[in-house]
């Protein structure tokens, strides 16, 4: 099956500002039950994990073709808190 990853900052909040300390790649396939799958020191490093996670996954025996389709990782409504 066809995953789908987005990229996070990893950020701590300070009352002078906000700390991003990496990068996460998290699997948002199934948006209620969203995993992480790495994590990372540069957003380009996250990225290119991201997409090289959605390609594997849709080289599997029966998954759509990966869009190559990137995401906001900025959205709002994209966002889930990790357990």
């Amino acid at each position: 099956m066809t995953r789908t990853a987005k990229v996070e900052p990893i950020q701590r909040e300070t009352q002078e500002a906000i700390l991003v300390s990496g990068w996460r790649v998290v699997d948002v396939t199934d948006p209620d039950q969203p995993q992480e799958i790495s994590r990372h020191d540069s957003e380009p490093e996250a990225i290119r994990a991201a997409r090289d996670y959605e390609h594997e996954t849709s080289l599997e025996p029966g998954s759509p073709p990966d869009d190559t389709q990137d995401y906001d990782a900025s959205d709002p409504q994209g966002v889930k808190e990790l357990p």
